[in-house]
Protein backbone atom coordinates (compact mmCIF):
# COMPACT_ATOMS: atom_id res chain seq x y z
CA UNK A 1 0.00 0.00 0.00
CA UNK A 2 1.34 3.40 -0.95
CA UNK A 3 1.81 6.13 1.61
CA UNK A 4 -0.50 9.13 1.47
CA UNK A 5 2.36 11.28 0.22
CA UNK A 6 3.09 8.80 -2.59
CA UNK A 7 -0.60 8.66 -3.54
CA UNK A 8 -0.79 12.46 -3.67
CA UNK A 9 2.29 12.57 -5.90
CA UNK A 10 0.78 9.86 -8.12
CA UNK A 11 -2.56 11.69 -8.47
CA UNK A 12 -0.76 14.99 -9.17
CA UNK A 13 1.31 13.42 -11.94
CA UNK A 14 -1.75 11.70 -13.44
CA UNK A 15 -3.79 14.92 -13.37
CA UNK A 16 -1.13 16.67 -15.43
CA UNK A 17 -0.78 13.75 -17.85
CA UNK A 18 -4.55 13.51 -18.37
CA UNK A 19 -4.89 17.29 -18.65
CA UNK A 20 -2.38 17.33 -21.51
CA UNK A 21 -4.63 14.95 -23.47
CA UNK A 22 -7.82 17.02 -23.33
CA UNK A 23 -9.09 19.09 -26.24
CA UNK A 24 -8.99 22.87 -26.01
CA UNK A 25 -12.76 22.62 -25.69
CA UNK A 26 -12.37 20.81 -22.38
CA UNK A 27 -9.82 23.24 -20.95
CA UNK A 28 -12.00 26.27 -21.47
CA UNK A 29 -9.19 27.97 -23.41
CA UNK A 30 -11.73 29.99 -25.36
CA UNK A 31 -12.60 31.78 -22.12
CA UNK A 32 -8.98 32.65 -21.32
CA UNK A 33 -5.96 30.66 -20.29
CA UNK A 34 -4.82 31.19 -16.71
CA UNK A 35 -1.74 29.03 -17.21
CA UNK A 36 -0.66 31.01 -20.27
CA UNK A 37 -1.36 34.25 -18.40
CA UNK A 38 0.93 33.06 -15.59
CA UNK A 39 3.81 32.31 -17.98
CA UNK A 40 3.33 35.66 -19.76
CA UNK A 41 3.36 37.48 -16.42
CA UNK A 42 6.67 35.84 -15.51
CA UNK A 43 8.42 36.61 -18.80
CA UNK A 44 9.62 39.92 -20.24
CA UNK A 45 6.84 41.84 -22.01
CA UNK A 46 8.62 41.40 -25.37
CA UNK A 47 7.86 37.65 -25.18
CA UNK A 48 4.10 37.98 -24.62
CA UNK A 49 3.06 37.38 -28.24
CA UNK A 50 5.48 34.48 -28.56
CA UNK A 51 4.23 32.80 -25.38
CA UNK A 52 0.58 33.33 -26.30
CA UNK A 53 1.07 31.85 -29.79
CA UNK A 54 3.07 28.86 -28.57
CA UNK A 55 1.13 25.58 -28.43
CA UNK A 56 1.28 23.89 -25.01
CA UNK A 57 2.96 20.85 -26.56
CA UNK A 58 5.74 23.07 -27.90
CA UNK A 59 6.18 24.65 -24.47
CA UNK A 60 6.55 21.19 -22.96
CA UNK A 61 9.16 20.35 -25.60
CA UNK A 62 11.15 23.38 -24.44
CA UNK A 63 11.29 21.83 -20.98
CA UNK A 64 12.66 18.59 -22.45
CA UNK A 65 15.28 20.50 -24.47
CA UNK A 66 16.30 22.25 -21.23
CA UNK A 67 17.24 18.85 -19.75
CA UNK A 68 20.30 18.67 -21.98
CA UNK A 69 21.58 18.28 -25.51
CA UNK A 70 19.15 16.48 -27.76
CA UNK A 71 18.34 16.01 -31.42
CA UNK A 72 14.89 15.83 -32.96
CA UNK A 73 14.74 12.01 -32.77
CA UNK A 74 15.85 12.04 -29.13
CA UNK A 75 13.36 14.79 -28.36
CA UNK A 76 10.56 12.74 -29.91
CA UNK A 77 11.62 9.73 -27.85
CA UNK A 78 11.92 11.67 -24.58
CA UNK A 79 8.60 13.43 -25.07
CA UNK A 80 6.66 10.41 -26.35
CA UNK A 81 5.53 12.32 -29.46
CA UNK A 82 5.87 11.45 -33.13
CA UNK A 83 9.01 12.67 -34.91
CA UNK A 84 6.95 14.59 -37.49
CA UNK A 85 5.01 16.40 -34.78
CA UNK A 86 8.20 17.24 -32.91
CA UNK A 87 9.84 18.52 -36.12
CA UNK A 88 6.89 20.83 -36.73
CA UNK A 89 7.05 22.22 -33.20
CA UNK A 90 10.84 22.56 -33.30
CA UNK A 91 10.48 24.66 -36.45
CA UNK A 92 8.06 26.96 -34.63
CA UNK A 93 10.40 27.19 -31.64
CA UNK A 94 13.33 28.09 -33.90
CA UNK A 95 11.24 30.72 -35.72
CA UNK A 96 10.23 32.15 -32.33
CA UNK A 97 13.95 32.38 -31.40
CA UNK A 98 13.48 30.11 -28.39
CA UNK A 99 15.61 27.24 -29.75
CA UNK A 100 18.71 27.01 -31.92
CA UNK A 101 19.75 24.17 -34.20
CA UNK A 102 23.43 23.31 -34.40
CA UNK A 103 24.94 20.79 -36.79
CA UNK A 104 26.50 17.77 -35.13
CA UNK A 105 30.13 17.53 -36.32
CA UNK A 106 30.66 14.52 -38.55
CA UNK A 107 26.93 13.90 -39.03
CA UNK A 108 25.20 15.63 -41.94
CA UNK A 109 21.70 14.59 -40.93
CA UNK A 110 21.56 15.27 -37.21
CA UNK A 111 21.20 18.60 -35.48
CA UNK A 112 21.45 19.38 -31.82
CA UNK A 113 18.83 21.57 -30.19
CA UNK A 114 19.54 24.11 -27.48
CA UNK A 115 17.59 26.86 -25.77
CA UNK A 116 18.28 30.49 -26.52
CA UNK A 117 18.31 33.01 -23.68
CA UNK A 118 14.63 33.70 -24.36
CA UNK A 119 13.92 29.97 -24.42
CA UNK A 120 15.47 29.68 -20.97
CA UNK A 121 13.23 32.50 -19.69
CA UNK A 122 10.10 30.77 -21.00
CA UNK A 123 11.18 27.40 -19.56
CA UNK A 124 11.83 28.97 -16.15
CA UNK A 125 8.41 30.68 -16.11
CA UNK A 126 6.74 27.41 -17.20
CA UNK A 127 8.64 25.46 -14.54
CA UNK A 128 7.53 27.98 -11.92
CA UNK A 129 3.92 27.53 -13.07
CA UNK A 130 4.15 23.77 -12.63
CA UNK A 131 5.81 24.13 -9.22
CA UNK A 132 2.96 26.33 -8.01
CA UNK A 133 0.32 24.05 -9.56
CA UNK A 134 1.93 20.99 -7.96
CA UNK A 135 1.92 22.67 -4.56
CA UNK A 136 -1.74 23.69 -4.96
CA UNK A 137 -2.76 20.17 -6.00
CA UNK A 138 -0.79 18.70 -3.10
CA UNK A 139 -2.41 21.05 -0.60
CA UNK A 140 -5.88 20.27 -1.98
CA UNK A 141 -5.41 16.48 -1.99
CA UNK A 142 -4.11 16.35 1.61
CA UNK A 143 -7.73 16.53 2.81
CA UNK A 144 -8.52 13.11 1.30
CA UNK A 145 -7.80 9.69 2.73
CA UNK A 146 -5.70 6.98 1.13
CA UNK A 147 -8.70 4.98 -0.11
CA UNK A 148 -10.18 8.04 -1.83
CA UNK A 149 -6.84 8.96 -3.39
CA UNK A 150 -6.43 5.41 -4.66
CA UNK A 151 -9.85 5.61 -6.39
CA UNK A 152 -8.93 8.94 -8.00
CA UNK A 153 -5.59 7.53 -9.18
CA UNK A 154 -7.34 4.50 -10.70
CA UNK A 155 -9.88 6.69 -12.51
CA UNK A 156 -7.12 8.95 -13.89
CA UNK A 157 -5.04 5.95 -15.04
CA UNK A 158 -8.11 4.54 -16.82
CA UNK A 159 -8.82 7.92 -18.42
CA UNK A 160 -5.21 8.26 -19.57
CA UNK A 161 -5.29 4.74 -21.02
CA UNK A 162 -8.52 5.55 -22.86
CA UNK A 163 -6.93 8.63 -24.46
CA UNK A 164 -3.94 6.54 -25.55
CA UNK A 165 -6.36 4.08 -27.16
CA UNK A 166 -7.74 6.89 -29.30
CA UNK A 167 -10.82 7.79 -27.27
CA UNK A 168 -11.51 11.51 -27.70
CA UNK A 169 -12.84 13.37 -24.72
CA UNK A 170 -14.83 16.51 -25.50
CA UNK A 171 -17.28 18.73 -23.70
CA UNK A 172 -20.87 18.69 -24.97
Amino acid sequence: MKTKSALIADVSHLLIAVGDKFDLEMTGAEDGDAERDFVVAHCPARLEATVRDLPSSAMHLLAVIAEGPVGVVGLASRSGQLKGTVSKYVQRLVEADLVTRTAVPGNRKEVQLALTGDGELVVEAHRRLHDEMDQGIHDFLKAYGNAELQVVATVLRDLLAATKDGVRITRH
